[in-house]
């Protein structure tokens, strides 16, 4: 046993400061990162060398707006020595597996009450529209109501209005939870009841409002997450998770996904859905009403997802972006096997 001096101790100084104990923090962060960095170039360089064809298909997914970490799943042992072709047709087919989707014929045969929610933007006046169109069309004008708690934007309820003219629907708004509660009680002879909402940011305190409005309203809502296609993967992602954390104990039933056609990549939204393992409703790619709805066919997203509609590769990353890529989600990669 060593007998220390107790003027050693006092020489071992730790920083108290905040801002001291902020620099060290940010210091070791730093560190990490280049370290994180370097491995995951050694990794990526090994990939290339060892196994040149799963290293062609993780660029290609990188490149398509799957997140590493999905990428790091979809490609986990993958066959050796296999044609780059035969690879992407296996990835086409785990992404099948995994997309979860909803029949919505079942789904609004059986009624109820279904709120639309989602940041701003992201068309769910447009989508209610076409789904009451269809509802109207199968149901009749009688079973089918329209609500809306849009009463910040200028022109939002008018724009409903207009679809709900059209349709032979009425329209109305509410004020609060208690005027929920009391419109879907006087509707409760009508088969479906759909609900707009107003479109506000994630980060915004009235979006807890509103799904609280929704929530207390009517404890039999089913909540719809409309998510556009147009979106970067983080902010869809921070979009599910507000959401769903701001959600009550029923959380989110399905999602709709908007702007499939405006979207170059569509990879970044089925990513997030996998992930967050939320079913697909129904895709939307275009304006039309009601023509521009379609229940979602697997075999068609997992194609899409893989094929980005480029005009050019400009956009695209090169070997070297990869390894800073996949430098955050290095265990993942970690635990594939390579030839």
């Amino acid at each position: 046993q060593l007998d220390i001096p107790k003027e050693s101790h006092q020489d071992i100084r730790i920083p108290q400061q905040p801002e001291q104990q902020g620099e060290i923090i940010r210091e070791l962060s730093e560190v990490r990162s280049m370290l994180e960095t370097h491995l995951a170039g050694n990794y990526w360089g090994q990939m290339q060398q060892h196994a040149p064809t799963h290293a062609e298909i993780t660029k290609r997914l990188l490149n398509a707006g799957f997140s590493p970490k999905l990428c790091a799943q979809l490609t986990d042992g993958l066959a050796a020595n296999t044609p780059t072709e035969a690879l992407l047709e296996t990835v086409q087919k785990r992404i099948e597996a995994r997309v979860k989707t909803i029949d919505p014929f079942a789904m609004f045969d059986s009624g109820g009450v279904f709120a639309f929610i989602g940041p701003t933007g992201v068309g769910k006046t447009t989508t209610v529209a076409k789904i009451a169109a269809r509802c109207v069309l199968r149901y009749g004008r009688d079973q089918v109501a329209l609500l809306t708690t849009d009463t910040f934007r200028i022109g939002a309820q008018e724009q409903l209005r207009v679809f709900a003219k059209i349709l032979g629907l009425p329209v109305i708004a509410l004020k609060d939870s208690e005027d929920l509660t009391a419109k879907v009680r006087e509707l409760a002879r009508r088969k479906i009841i759909l609900l707009d909402t107003a479109g506000v940011s994630q980060r915004d305190v009235m979006m807890l409002e509103q799904l609280r409005l929704i929530g207390d309203g009517c404890k039999e809502v089913r909540r719809i997450l409309v998510l556009s296609a147009t979106t970067s993967l983080r902010t869809l992602e921070e979009v599910i998770q507000a959401h769903r954390k701001a959600s009550d104990e029923s959380g989110i039933f399905a999602s709709v996904i908007t702007k499939v056609d405006e979207a170059a990549v569509i990879a970044p939204a089925i990513d997030c859905v996998l992930r967050n393992e939320l079913p697909v409703l129904f895709l939307s790619n275009g304006q039309r009403v009601p023509e521009d709805l379609y229940p979602p066919n697997v075999g068609y997203l997992a194609h899409r997802t893989l094929k980005p509609r480029h005009y050019d590769t400009e956009s695209d990353m090169s070997d070297r972006d990869v390894p800073a890529l996949i430098a955050d989600t290095l265990a993942a990669w970690n635990r594939r096997v390579m030839a």
